[in-house]
């Protein structure tokens, strides 16, 4: 088996996108599937296919079909797996599967959640409904992340079947090592971007205004930026609100398990990897409904809340009166709860049936 991922943008600024795609690659090739990746932005030392477009408009591509054709005259391409919807590489990819006779999935990442169509432009919509539809409507599968994202699917292309797997993440990260106290901390990691919340997280720790506690922002920093540091200034929290930048590696774990409490109070997601990755590291979370997480989050050491003011600063303000003995049993019974439900290790099979499915 021959899997292709054609995806824009497979640097540290697509998010939780890269984290997704790399663990699939990188499990698709230790079960000796052939897996490569195709975009037109990566990190140093990246081992994927880089073709032009990264810094042109749609992310258009000279040379990706006649890369798709190379590796195809190379390797007969078994699958394409597309990730996301709206720029060329995924329209182009698309048409060429289509061309070419190859199967091929879109993983829509959660691109058509409702409130990203609430702040789309006309633009978006005419793009959706003259560029892409009949294309990626030709699709194999529609691959979804949560059961609010097939719903919504499921409206915009009615005849083309749906797959749900959730976002996995890999239990083997959780290392063991003890909370350190030393520093009293809430955080938040993502995209420094108006979907994201991160306003109303501001507010919210700015009128609880916990003794001891500092917030944390990571992200890389974007033109948004410059609003929530305004935001910081007119609370007068300067001296009680962080902001890191773009965290990774072995820095970006000491975050994640060091945080008394991870916020993420996004009004639209599709399980948010950044959630998987501090419950796997034994950090309570807070979250919304938004992100599609199950219900039974809830019941298991996180909390699930709606992204106004009031509900997160209420849960915000439970979790920052536990004792650390609270903190660690929540942060522990949510690890346990992401492990049977969002683990590699329980889940990579439904990928593998998945792909089988397309060849038979």
């Amino acid at each position: 088996m021959n899997v292709i991922h054609v995806l824009e943008d497979f640097s540290f600024q697509s998010g939780g996108i890269r984290t997704v795609v790399l663990d699939l690659h990188t499990r698709l090739l230790n079960h000796n599937i052939n897996s490569k990746i195709l975009t037109t932005r990566i990190e140093e030392g990246d081992q994927a296919i880089k073709v032009e477009g990264e810094s042109t408009p749609w992310r258009y591509s000279k040379n990706l079909k006649s890369t798709l054709n190379t590796l195809n005259n190379q390797n007969k391409i078994s699958i394409i797996h597309i990730h996301g919807v709206w720029m060329y590489p995924q329209y182009a990819a698309a048409k060429f599967a289509k061309q070419h006779h190859i199967p091929f999935l879109i993983t829509c990442h959660g691109m058509y959640e409702p409130w990203l169509w609430s702040q789309g432009t006309l633009k978006k919509k005419l793009y959706f409904n003259l560029v892409v539809k009949s294309v990626f409507a030709k699709a194999n599968y529609l691959h979804v992340i949560t059961n609010n994202e097939a719903n919504k699917i499921k409206t915009l292309f009615p005849n083309t079947p749906t797959v749900e797997i959730p976002n996995l993440i890999d239990s083997n990260l959780a290392e063991e090592g003890e909370y350190n106290t030393n520093e009293k901390y809430v955080l938040y990691v993502g995209r420094l971007d108006s979907k994201k919340g991160i306003d109303l997280l501001i507010k919210a720790f700015s009128n609880i205004n916990p003794e001891g506690f500092k917030l944390k922002i990571a992200g890389n920093f974007s033109d948004y930026k410059q609003k929530l540091d305004e935001l910081v200034v007119s609370l007068g929290m300067e001296h009680k609100v962080e902001f890191l930048g773009l965290i990774t590696g072995e820095e970006k774990i000491v975050y994640f398990k060091n945080a008394h409490v991870f916020v993420a109070p996004s009004h639209s997601e599709v399980v948010g990897m950044v959630n998987l990755e501090a419950a796997i590291y034994k950090t309570p979370v807070i979250t919304t409904f938004q992100t599609g997480l199950k219900k039974e989050w809830s019941q298991n050491g996180g909390m699930l809340v709606n992204p106004n003011l009031n509900e997160i600063e209420t849960a915000l303000k439970t979790a920052l009166n536990w004792t650390v003995k609270q903190r660690n049993d929540n942060g522990l019974k949510l690890h346990n709860f992401v492990l049977k439900s969002y683990s590699w290790q329980y889940r990579f099979n439904d990928w593998v049936k998945l792909y089988q499915n397309m060849l038979n």
